[in-house]
């Protein structure tokens, strides 16, 4: 019951509003989708149609994650340990500015360098 109670703050109750707001509005204008397809023998609006409803069930596996997030934050965790194991990307340095390239460019691209090296602060 515990785990019930925590779905009817007004928090959640504004998520499962939001949710259920937009399955009717995503369902209708699939349905329309669907019906205009219908009239006009048109592939491509049954395939908008199968689209809109692919959106409303991405809404619900999007509110289904909440939902199991909720009840169980260690796999919030989790998620935080994988990205912590990930490798930090490393941007290669600028290659000094060649004799050939204009006097303007060769001083932007110091003064690139410069900041690469040095940093914003």
């Amino acid at each position: 019951m515990e785990h019930v109670r925590a779905f009817l703050t007004p928090r959640w109750l504004g998520r499962h509003a939001l949710l259920l707001v937009a399955l009717v509005v995503l369902g209708r204008i699939g349905w329309w989708q669907f019906e205009t397809a219908r009239a006009e023998d048109d592939w491509q609006n049954y395939g908008y149609a199968v689209q809109w409803w692919l959106f409303g069930g991405f809404a619900v596996f999007l509110w289904v994650k909440l939902i199991l997030d909720q009840l169980d934050p260690a796999r919030l965790e989790q998620d935080d340990s994988a990205e912590a194991s990930r490798p930090a990307v490393v941007q290669p340095s600028a290659a000094p500015p060649g004799d050939d390239e204009d006097d303007d460019l060769a001083e932007y691209n110091r003064h690139l360098a410069w900041l690469a090296e040095h940093g914003r602060s």
